[in-house]
């Protein structure tokens, strides 16, 4: 997995995808964050799997400490350069989200942005909630943002294939989703084409579907409780249409 994350999570990607200038997005996330994760000035929050540390950055600005992790070396080093422009409180380190720790315990933990579930394998996914949850001083909260299950299915409509396009960046993106019925995982390959013709692929690993229930029973043996979810960041109850589903849980 970490070989195909290494491949498909490049600068290219980040430009396209990572780099978020939606000022609406960004405030009603963060808004979310304060509400839901219980947020003090001064809190200290683990950003896991932090990408090039947009959110980061927009917390540390926001009056918080983080600490954000990323596997990719060079989106580490666009976030430190980032966050020391913006002279912001945040420390960023290059680490496997399976294996790493905080330095010291946070008040609060997110992972954002569909960045869990990469292998069909339960055990191994699980042990990026369990380094959340030792990341975490007891008492703190965590929110997970991922893919919501029944939505993504519906999209199939009863295909194994579904394709949606975007323009962007004077680019036309096609990513074609397909889906790995037998280990219960979606894949997307990535389809860019510039002005000129000029046409790039990248193949992505996947992400499993994961069920509300199965969400919780991993949140739960992982030491979370008060385990509650939500369909967006507005803070709407989780419904089978929702664009999303969003965990939020106390560490016991």
């Amino acid at each position: 997995m970490k070989n195909w994350c290494e491949e498909f999570f490049d600068d290219f990607f980040a430009d396209h995808h990572l780099v978020r200038n939606d000022g609406k997005e960004l405030a009603d996330t963060l808004s979310f964050f304060t509400r839901k994760l219980h947020l003090r000035p001064g809190f200290k929050i683990f950003d896991q799997c932090c990408g090039v540390g947009n959110l980061s950055i927009a917390l540390a600005g926001a009056g918080y400490v983080a600490y954000g992790m990323d596997l990719i070396p060079s989106y580490i080093a666009r976030a430190r350069g980032e966050a020391q422009s913006a002279g912001v409180a945040c420390h960023f380190d290059i680490g496997d989200a399976h294996e790493y720790v905080t330095p010291e315990r946070c008040d609060a933990a997110i992972n954002w942005w569909t960045s869990f579930g990469y292998t069909p394998d339960d055990k191994q996914n699980i042990k990026m909630l369990q380094r959340v949850s030792e990341s975490l001083k007891s008492g703190a909260w965590f929110a997970l943002d991922y893919m919501n299950a029944p939505q993504r299915l519906a999209a199939f409509g009863g295909k194994d294939i579904s394709r949606s396009r975007l323009d962007k960046d004077n680019y036309t993106i096609i990513w074609e989703s397909r889906l790995d019925r037998p280990n219960n995982m979606i894949v997307k390959t990535w389809h860019y084409k510039d002005a000129s013709g000029k046409k790039i692929e990248k193949q992505g690993g996947g992400a499993k579907l994961y069920t509300r229930d199965k969400l919780e029973e991993m949140f739960t043996a992982c030491g979370f409780d008060n385990i509650a979810f939500y369909g967006s960041v507005g803070g709407e109850d989780l419904t089978d249409s929702s664009p999303r589903c969003i965990t939020v849980a106390r560490k016991s």
